[in-house]
């Protein structure tokens, strides 16, 4: 019989800004690693000595590898000194992306710490779309609907709130609509001309499931016609007649992470927005 492997691994990041960016890396890699255990340690906003040597206090109780992203030439070398006298390795993620970029371009980059954090029209674009989502969730309009860059339709549970949040955080205005049986959608859904409206829809197993873990989690009763097999699948059956009706484009987001269904939804924005272009630039000529 296979023992299980109970080993805790630690993983240090150390940034001088805020350290999403090591965080995304790290993410992307140990999901690779399912049967192991990870423990993160995040030291954000290293800018001093006295802040290197609370890290290294850190890495000395916990020892496991270390990512790093330092602009402070004599902030690396302290952490390196540090982590060769307790032969931990030192990695920069991004110092082979840096290296061929100025091989191939023959250019060097600007050091600038957090610059991808900078106030610029990007960064407050998101958060106009942050407010604009948060304020068109779930079926509320809170004013004009034909404001959204995508509008989302689907029934209950299928990650029309965590997907629209995903897309406002990459400055997308996203509105998202319930469809209910019975219930007609709001007369000014069918009026908007700007807004790419797109259906989302799911198998009725994974509706269910997610559904009853909804209704657990309130101390709900199952026996309702919201879990009921028969009644979800026709509920599926007749969203996707609307949207096909409407011809709006569908997503089955059953086997589909927020990111993978945000990903497939922004490409879809790009396919309509250049083929507008170039519908504008023909009439033009």
């Amino acid at each position: 019989m296979a023992v299980e492997n109970k080993l805790n691994y630690n993983i240090h990041m150390v940034s001088d800004s805020t350290g999403e960016t090591l965080s995304t890396i790290a993410k992307a890699v140990l999901v690779q690693y399912k049967n192991l255990t990870f423990q993160q340690h995040m030291h954000s906003l290293v800018r001093s000595k006295k802040q290197i040597d609370l890290v290294f206090d850190s890495i000395k109780k916990d020892p496991g590898v270390v990512l790093y992203t330092l602009n402070n030439v004599e902030l690396r070398k302290n952490l390196q000194i540090l982590c060769e006298n307790l032969n931990i390795p030192l990695i920069d993620p991004l110092e082979s992306i840096h290296k061929s970029i100025t091989n191939i371009y023959g250019i060097k980059g600007n050091s600038i710490i957090g610059g991808q954090h900078k106030l610029n029209s990007e960064y407050f674009e998101r958060i106009d779309a942050m407010n604009y989502t948060l304020a068109n969730d779930d079926g509320a309009i809170s004013g004009d609907l034909n404001l959204a860059d995508i509008i989302l339709v689907g029934v209950s549970r299928t990650s029309k709130t965590p997907t629209s949040i995903y897309l406002a955080n990459r400055g997308i205005k996203t509105a998202n609509i319930p469809f209910i049986e019975g219930i007609p959608l709001p007369k000014e859904l069918h009026e908007v001309q700007k807004p790419l409206i797109i259906g989302l829809i799911a198998t009725p197993e994974r509706v269910i499931q997610i559904r009853k873990n909804r209704l657990m989690a309130l101390n709900a009763e199952n026996d309702t016609n919201y879990v009921d097999r028969r009644y979800v699948s026709e509920e599926i059956v007749k969203a996707k007649k609307l949207f096909e009706s409407n011809a709006w484009p569908v997503i089955d987001v059953s086997r589909r992470s927020i990111e993978e269904t945000a990903a497939e939804i922004m490409s879809l924005l790009r396919k309509r927005n250049s083929d507008s272009d170039e519908t504008k630039n023909n009439s033009s000529i």
